[in-house]
């Protein structure tokens, strides 16, 4: 059989990855709840675990561990529903501030730009029926979204407690495949050799259950800092908007900018006093900071041990693969990805240039 060139080694390779992503963005549908649901397996490894060796089969143990994240992300729904609740119970009181509001708006506008108020409340008329006439439509996309969510977050669990039931047959798989692959000899940068395939799959488990547990504490961490920050400022439903700002974190960097947005122009249209808003986007500035620099490098950034260029580049990729779900899915298993890599002799150098390394000069 005639040698392959590097040209046709490099037109392969490239094949490989088309059709990779191709197939991962078509089935989109199919492997986002599996993924969520490796990770949540994950993250209950060490309770399962736990619960076994007080006795539970390992059964008992998973279904625990499901009933248990189902019972916490029910109570978390019914409280954000209760809150939202109020807060529609209110919008008769906002309607009237944001309504004096906006007449304020209109004779500002006439001041400035010669457009009487009744021109500017006839465009306004005509824009919001355009909007009423589309709001069907929009209803039923909303209904149709909320039916996939929770049809797809059921197949999640599933998948989850099935992960849990039989991760030593999947252990063992991933034990028989890397066995042939691991590089004995010890790396100039990463220290070291890995010989037992066991530990790497420990690191895999740990890397995935740390980042996800990590994750959820920043999460309810924010979510009370914020509550708490924003009914000392003395804004209404302090507990909704600090549930959804922390929630929003889900999402990297937009997260925060949208959980912080809500409240800001919540204060705005029904303050009277640019205090309210002016001291909650300073409050927002200090939490970010605080999350940035203390919570997320401490809590989550030390499991995934990803350099910033290689982070955004996977945000980016698994928005574009994934939508939403990926930008939150890409990060910790690209940090799965690394520890793959760094032990295994061929894949090594895209290990080290995915880390946080310093950059020894490998070459002197």
């Amino acid at each position: 059989m005639a040698k392959l060139t590097n040209l046709q080694r490099f037109n392969q390779i490239l094949l490989a990855f088309l059709l990779f992503f191709g197939l991962m963005k078509l089935a989109a549908p199919f492997l986002i709840p599996i993924a969520i649901g490796g990770l949540f397996a994950m993250m209950l490894v060490p309770v399962s675990r736990k619960l076994e060796k007080w006795g539970l089969s390992r059964l008992v143990a998973g279904l625990v561990c499901i009933l248990t994240i189902l019972v916490v992300l029910i109570v978390v729904i019914i409280l954000l529903i209760n809150q939202l609740t109020s807060l529609l119970n209110d919008l008769p009181q906002i309607s009237e501030t944001m309504t004096a509001k906006l007449n304020q708006l209109h004779n500002f506008l006439a001041s400035k730009i010669n457009v009487s108020p009744q021109k500017q409340h006839e465009f306004l008329k005509s824009e919001v029926k355009d909007y009423l006439a589309s709001l069907s439509t929009y209803i039923a996309g909303f209904v149709r979204v909320t039916g996939t969510v929770l049809a797809s977050f059921i197949l999640t669990m599933v998948y989850a407690f099935f992960f849990l039931l039989y991760r030593q047959k999947l252990k063992n798989f991933v034990f028989l495949a890397v066995t042939s692959r691991i590089h004995a000899s010890t790396h100039p940068i990463i220290g070291a050799p890995i010989r037992d395939p066991s530990i790497i799959i420990s690191k895999i488990t740990n890397v995935a259950n740390s980042y996800v547990s990590g994750l959820f504490l920043v999460i309810l961490i924010l979510s009370a800092a914020n509550a708490l920050g924003i009914y000392l400022i003395g804004i209404e439903h302090a507990l909704f908007f600090g549930l959804m700002a922390g929630i929003l974190n889900l999402l990297p960097y937009i997260g925060s900018i949208l959980g912080s947005l809500i409240p800001i122009l919540f204060a705005l249209l029904t303050k009277d006093s640019l205090f309210y808003p002016l001291a909650l986007i300073g409050f927002f500035i200090f939490l970010q900071m605080i999350e940035s620099y203390v919570l997320t490098p401490n809590i989550t950034g030390a499991s995934i041990r990803l350099n910033p260029m290689i982070t955004l580049m996977g945000l980016l990729f698994g928005g574009f693969i994934w939508g939403i779900p990926g930008m939150i899915l890409f990060i910790p298993y690209l940090g799965i990805v690394k520890v793959i890599f760094d032990h295994v002799k061929k894949l090594r150098p895209y290990g080290y240039l995915m880390g946080k390394d310093p950059g020894v000069d490998v070459t002197a």
